[in-house]
């Protein structure tokens, strides 16, 4: 009878052993995950500051895909964000980014990222509200550079016709002139016949 107690005690001291072991593990395995997430984050972080753009997103999309949603699954959608609206990545796409930028504030709003991603919403809202605007304003430019020339065309037949017209004026005048030269030596010619007559008759 005083083994029974004793082979308790030792069972429970076995499953307090069991649980602290399989404690340990998975903390190390989570030690371990985070160290990874560290390293690739370290290396995704070294492709962008390279000018990468494409390596990078390979890389946060891995981390991202990796994180299950859980950090640094925050870090990695704010990075893809920032990628995407980095003037000089040659896929820039402002569209993209704001997607990246909105996913960190709606699936992490506990993040220290979320109201960076705020922010950066604002902005990249702001530069396509500007380049709505700069588009815009090219198409009035364009508009009036077409009624502009438009209006040089118009100008142009105006003053063709107006050269049409003074050159038939001109030739009309001319005209007049010579008919003019006619009607007055018909008149000297009336005169002298006249005249001759009246010589005659004398």
């Amino acid at each position: 009878m005083g083994r029974k107690p004793g082979r308790q005690r030792q069972y429970f001291h076995f499953c307090v052993a069991l649980l602290i072991f399989v404690s340990g593990c998975s903390l190390t395995q989570e030690a371990n995950r985070r160290q990874e997430m560290r390293e690739a984050l370290n290396a995704a972080d070294n492709l962008f500051t390279q000018g990468d753009f494409t390596g990078s997103l390979n890389a946060f999309q891995k981390i991202s895909d990796a994180a299950q949603n859980k950090p640094p699954a925050d870090r990695a959608a704010y990075s893809i964000g920032l990628i995407y609206a980095h003037p000089q990545n040659p896929q820039r796409d402002l569209q993209q980014a704001k997607i990246f930028m909105d996913q960190v504030g709606r699936k992490y709003p506990d993040s220290p990222w979320a109201e960076q991603a705020k922010i950066w919403i604002a902005v990249l809202n702001d530069a396509q509200k500007s380049k709505r605007q700069v588009e815009k304003a090219r198409l009035e430019l364009e508009a009036s550079k077409e009624e502009a020339e438009k209006s040089r065309l118009v100008l142009d037949k105006m003053k063709q016709e107006m050269d049409k017209s003074r050159l038939e004026l001109e030739k009309t005048k001319q005209e007049m002139e010579k008919n003019k030269q006619v009607i007055e030596k018909s008149k000297k010619v009336d005169i002298e016949i006249d005249q001759k007559r009246r010589d005659r008759g004398r």
